[in-house]
């Protein structure tokens, strides 16, 4: 059952990936569901690289980044930074607009792929009650070494999969492109938000976001 469910998606995602792979935005993210018989629902997410985001972007003149670190949370100024060219996937995630869900079984389907996946708290929060959305995201290893051969690059995708304790239909999903390995400094504020992952102390992002609206699409 589980191999003809597979095999559904992977018909599903190529017919899609044809037909927008050639459009922005830089990443093509599916994803489908279905209720797991345990009052969970299961999720199964593809990303596909469509190539590299316009060049010479900056963010807003006014733009601030919430540090969610610092109580209360404080505002960063981060307005009219460069973000680079920034081809190759380091990162991409799911924001479910929700801060009362539970998220789990986080599965990279690729085990060679040296992404991981994790559920966290995000750098959104939409029911502005000061408590930021639960999302889950995928990066490469912050404490071990990789390079840009373990990217997901131009014309390459990636599946993965994971359980929420509720139904959820709409998601802000986003990719991360770096044009280097290094996109956490450790000895640096490192924030996040729909730009990018920001090094505070520098004032730079080392890795740029691209983020979009998405619907599931229920089996």
């Amino acid at each position: 059952m589980k191999k003809y469910i597979l095999s559904i998606l992977f018909f599903y995602f190529s017919a899609a990936y044809s037909a927008s792979a050639l459009a922005m935005p830089l990443g093509n993210i599916h994803v489908v569901y279905w209720e797991n018989g345990q009052g969970e629902y299961t999720y199964f997410m593809m990303v596909n690289n469509a190539g590299p985001i316009a060049p010479d972007l900056t963010t807003p003149n006014n733009h601030t980044i919430t540090n969610w670190q610092a109580f209360p949370p404080t505002q960063v100024s981060a307005g009219d930074k460069l973000l680079d060219e920034d081809e190759n996937f380091v990162v991409f995630g799911l924001d479910t607009r929700r801060d009362d869900i539970t998220i789990s079984n986080v599965i990279t389907l690729d085990l060679q792929s040296k992404f991981h996946g994790q559920a966290e708290p995000g750098f959104a929060d939409s029911d502005g009650n000061g408590v930021p959305n639960q999302t889950v995201g995928w990066h490469l290893p912050f404490n071990s070494p990789w390079d840009l051969n373990d990217t997901i690059k131009p014309g390459d995708w990636i599946t993965v999969m994971f359980t929420l304790s509720e139904e959820v239909e709409h998601f802000d999903v986003w990719v991360g492109g770096s044009d280097d390995a290094n996109i956490w400094n450790v000895q640096s504020a490192m924030l996040e938000d729909n730009f990018g992952i920001y090094d505070a102390d520098n004032g730079v992002y080392l890795a740029s976001f691209l983020t979009r609206k998405i619907q599931a699409i229920k089996f």
